[in-house]
């Protein structure tokens, strides 16, 4: 009789009950939900920044190619392209790619009355859409007739 007491409360503490299990479902599904959260944004900011850089890319090409023009070609109206367009992830027949399009604005440089006639300021602006959301992003430099480093020191 006692070992069949001993068999009986064995055989009920070796099963889990319908409770537990659903409870254990419940969180395991959770668990797998946040997993996919974390990891679908995470790829979501990797594109993004990946997009900014190519954007950040493109307005230091930009500036890169103003420093070789000379003083005469930076006051020539229309030497200078004022618009531009670039893209990045060429495009396929699943993947349109991410098209940039910018400007570029030559205009007086907000100096010493002294150097208004020698300085000159560069703005480049670029936009792009990413997931949806137009975004911006934009450079300046300073230009000058003999060189920047001539006037800082």
């Amino acid at each position: 009789m006692n070992l069949r007491i001993q068999t009986q409360r064995r055989q009920r503490a070796a099963g889990m009950t319908l409770i537990e299990v659903v409870i254990a479902m419940a969180i395991a599904g959770i668990m797998c939900v946040s997993l996919y959260a974390g990891l679908a944004r995470s790829f979501g900011a990797l594109q993004s920044s990946r997009h900014q850089l190519r954007a950040t890319q493109i307005l230091t090409e930009k500036l890169e190619v103003l420093r070789l023009y000379n003083w005469t070609q930076i006051n020539t109206p229309g030497f200078v392209p004022g618009t531009f367009t670039d893209s990045y992830q060429p495009a396929t027949n699943s993947n349109p790619g991410i098209s940039y399009t910018g400007t570029i604005t030559i205009s007086g440089a907000n100096v010493h009355p002294a150097y208004t006639n020698t300085m000159r300021k560069a703005v480049v602006q670029i936009n792009w859409v990413s997931g949806g959301i137009p975004q911006t992003h934009s450079m300046e430099t300073l230009i000058s007739e003999y060189g920047v480093q001539n006037y800082l020191y």
